[in-house]
């Protein structure tokens, strides 16, 4: 490990805080010039800059004088989107350094433990949306049924699943592919199960349909890219025969009914019988005033969300009790060997492991046997 601090680390970790050259250059007290500077490697920052700038950016000081490791270079196109456009490119490069030190995480992981490693399906170029996620089905070996456990079978075919956070920004979810492996990262901040499943099926699309785009292609093809990872997630989710079947009684209670066995919203599902002719528009558009006068496109959500079953994220959590059985590494030694910011940690594990006590340490003073409650240990006596 070098004894000077990094410039792509600098540059990595201040992206990560989703903050300019400016805003770090005025809480730290220091020009602009001098950020750039540090950035660029034509100056080094002392060693009371390095534990400011630790401090300001929140991330260890021994990670700016890691190397980034030469695999998380090897990125595909990211396919973030955020509900604020002013926020959008911003955003972005903060996503893509979160997606950085998390696949850095688990190459570091891939020492301990094996994960899945199965290639994404390969789908024909030119390919529609519904055609994709028919051949995903099928090298899935899927067949045409629900999907209960869809976050347990994306990462068993090798997607990672992580969550996410930027601050009080909202955002979906969004995915790319570091050095082969391919990522999805989910709003952490969502309790609508439906849509979080729907979310997830949507970056599996992407994953498939615009793996070969370049940043500035995707971010170009926008709103159209969007439209085809949507109509991907529908298709995927709701495969058009067997939901085709279900679909017998096309009021919003018959939805209603066919919400736990499918596990989407009854607005998805409202979407996807318009778009196989099962219902009209003008019966589409009648459904969703409705869904709008009954509130369920509000924050209170619609009716059995809570039955709908979670779109599980469990790799990270799994190679945590992998490692604390073995012996072979403690939870709370991790960011010592691995030291990234505690947010990237608990994205990758689903937990703060600098807060987590060893159990040795836990049970260091135990309750005395004085027999009755009240009673003070007998002494011995003689006459």
């Amino acid at each position: 490990m070098s004894s000077t601090a990094l410039p792509e680390r600098i540059t990595q970790a201040r992206e990560l805080a989703g903050q300019t050259k400016t805003e770090l250059a005025e809480k730290l007290g220091v020009s602009v010039a001098a950020v750039s500077q540090w950035e660029d490697g034509s100056k080094t920052p002392t060693a009371e800059n390095l534990v400011a700038i630790g401090r300001v950016l929140d991330v260890p000081v021994a990670l700016l004088l890691k190397p980034i490791p030469e695999q998380v270079a090897r990125r595909g196109p990211i396919s973030f989107r955020a509900r604020s456009v002013a926020k959008t490119r911003l955003l972005r490069r903060q996503a893509q350094r979160l997606a950085e030190m998390v696949a850095e995480a688990f190459i570091w992981l891939e020492q301990w433990v094996s994960f899945p490693n199965a290639p994404l399906p390969e789908i024909a170029p030119g390919s529609s949306p519904e055609d994709a996620a028919t051949a995903c089905r099928r090298a899935w070996g899927l067949g045409d049924r629900p999907i209960a456990k869809l976050g347990e079978l994306l990462e068993s075919k090798g997607v990672r699943l992580c969550s996410a956070s930027f601050g009080d920004v909202r955002f979906d979810a969004y995915s790319c592919v570091v050095s082969g492996r391919p990522f999805a990262f989910l709003g952490d901040e969502k309790q609508d199960r439906a849509r979080s499943r729907f979310d997830a099926g949507h970056e599996v699309g992407h994953l498939l349909l615009h793996r070969h785009y370049s940043d500035d292609e995707l971010e170009a093809a926008g709103q159209e890219a969007e439209g085809q990872a949507n109509a991907f997630a529908s298709a995927f989710l709701m495969p058009a025969a067997t939901f085709s079947r279900d679909v017998v009684d096309p009021s919003l209670e018959g939805f209603k009914r066919l919400k736990p066995k499918w596990g989407v919203s009854i607005q998805a599902m409202v979407r996807r019988a318009r778009d196989l002719g099962l219902i009209t528009e003008e019966t589409y558009e009648r459904h969703f005033r409705n869904i709008g006068a009954a509130g369920w496109r509000r924050a209170k959500g619609e009716p059995l969300d809570e039955v709908v079953p979670p779109t599980n994220r469990s790799l990270g959590r799994k190679s945590l009790e992998l490692l604390s059985g073995s012996n072979r590494i403690r939870p709370w030694e991790i960011p010592e060997e691995l030291p990234l910011p505690d947010r990237v940690l608990e994205s990758v594990f689903g937990a703060n492991l600098r807060a987590m006590v060893p159990e040795e340490l836990n049970n260091v003073i135990v309750l005395k046997s004085f027999g009755q409650p009240g009673r003070a240990p007998d002494t011995a006596s003689s006459d």
